[in-house]
């Protein structure tokens, strides 16, 4: 079993699966993981750091790049209005 690595903290579970979505377009599996009361008290992820995304190790540097593209290509977005 490969080992898992936490590659970016969020604050809410709709911007780590919006992430997690990007990564899954580049073939790169990931999960999100969160708790906060089966989705019923939201806020209790920030108490325990966050809603968090992981990958395996093996898929981490990747995943990151494809993330801080993501990041950069929103920015060049909003800039252009």
């Amino acid at each position: 079993m490969s080992d898992i690595v936490e590659i970016a903290s969020f604050a809410s579970s709709f911007e780590a699966k919006t992430a997690s979505a990007h990564l899954a377009a580049e073939g790169i599996t990931s999960s999100v993981v969160t708790d906060n009361a089966g989705g019923t008290i939201p806020s209790m992820s920030m108490l325990e750091g966050g809603v968090r995304l992981i990958v395996r190790t093996e898929d981490a540097e990747r995943a990151r790049d494809v993330l801080s593209a993501v990041e950069e290509q929103s920015v060049d977005v909003v800039g252009q209005e």
